[in-house]
C-alpha cells in the first residue's frame, strides 16, 4: 500500500503529537510525573495549593504545555529541516522556539492561579523552559532517528501501468523518482529521464510498487535493502548503494511499511 502523508510542517507536528498521545506508556509516564510534581510542589505550589489542587494544576498545565510545546517544536523543526538544517539542529531550534509560547502559557496560568505578574513571571520562566524544551526535543530526535526498521520480505505489487511512461532507452526497472519542479527524474539501471508529472501524482499511480520517503523522493520497494541511521537522520539504502533521505514527515509511515504493517 502506498504511503499518503500530509507533509506540511503543521501536519507533521499534529501527527507527532497525536502519535505520542496515543501511546499508553506516554500517559503512564505523564501520570507518574504529575504525581511527583503534586507531592513535591515545586515552584511554590506546595505552599500555595493543597495536594488535590497541585495535582489538578500540574495535570492541566502538563496537557496544555505538551500540545503547545510539541506542535510548536515539530512545526519549527520541520520548516528548518526543509530548508536544509541538519535534523539535530532543526530539533534544537524547534525546542528553543517552543519555549516562548510555553513560557507565556505557564506565566498566564500562574497569574490566574497565584496572582503573579504576567510579564515578570514569563521572563523569569523563559531561560529554564528554553533549556528544558531544547534538551527534550534533541533527546526525542535522537530516540526517533535511531529506530531503523527491518525490511519486510512481503510481496511487491504487480507492475503498474505508470512504468509504460518510461522511455525505452532506460528500460522499465524503476529504482527511484526525484522531484524536479514540474517533472520527476526517473532513474533505472540503464539511465535517467525527466517525466512531466508531479511526484504526488506518480506516487498515487505507482501504488504499493514503491514508497514515498521524502517530500522529493520515491523509491521502488524491490530496490530497498535496509533502513538505517546515518549522521543524525534515517536513510533508505538501495541495492546499488545509493542512499535516499527519509523525511521527517515520512519516518513512521516508512518504518511501518517496511515492517509489512
Amino acid at each position: 500500500m502506498a504511503i499518503a502523508v500530509n507533509d506540511s510542517a503543521l501536519g507533521v507536528a499534529v501527527r507527532e503529537a497525536v502519535g505520542l498521545a496515543s501511546r499508553p506508556r506516554f500517559w503512564a509516564v505523564f501520570a507518574g510525573v504529575v504525581v511527583l510534581l503534586g507531592l513535591g510542589g515545586p515552584f511554590g505550589t506546595y505552599d500555595a495549593l493543597p495536594l488535590a489542587g497541585r495535582l489538578v494544576y500540574w495535570s492541566v498545565l502538563g496537557v496544555l504545555t505538551f500540545w503547545l510545546g510539541v506542535v510548536t517544536s515539530m512545526t519549527v523543526a520541520s520548516l528548518a529541516e526543509d530548508r536544509g538544517a541538519r535534523p539535530m539542529h532543526a530539533a534544537g531550534l524547534g525546542g528553543l522556539a517552543a519555549s516562548l509560547p510555553v513560557s507565556i502559557l505557564v506565566g498566564l496560568a500562574n497569574a490566574v492561579t497565584f496572582g503573579t505578574s504576567i510579564p515578570a513571571g514569563m521572563l523569569e520562566l523563559l531561560p529554564s523552559v528554553a533549556a528544558i524544551s531544547t534538551v527534550v526535543a534533541v533527546i526525542y530526535e535522537v530516540l526517533e532517528a535511531r529506530q531503523p526498521g527491518p525490511v519486510s520480505d512481503g510481496a511487491v505489487e504487480a507492475r503498474p501501468a505508470w512504468l509504460n511512461r518510461l522511455p525505452d532507452q532506460i528500460g522499465s526497472d524503476l529504482i527511484l523518482l526525484h522531484s524536479q519542479d514540474h517533472y520527476v527524474l526517473a532513474q533505472t539501471p540503464m539511465g535517467r529521464s525527466l517525466i512531466r508529472t508531479s511526484l504526488t501524482d506518480a506516487t498515487a499511480e505507482l501504488g504499493g510498487y514503491g514508497l514515498r520517503v521524502h517530500r522529493s523522493w520515491w523509491v521502488a520497494r524491490r530496490w530497498i535493502t535496509r533502513l538505517e541511521h546515518r549522521e543524525g537522520t534515517q536513510v533508505i539504502t538501495l541495492r546499488d548503494g545509493q542512499q535516499v533521505p527519509v523525511g521527517r514527515a515520512y519516518r513512521k509511515a516508512v518504518r511501518a511499511a517496511l515492517r509489512g504493517q
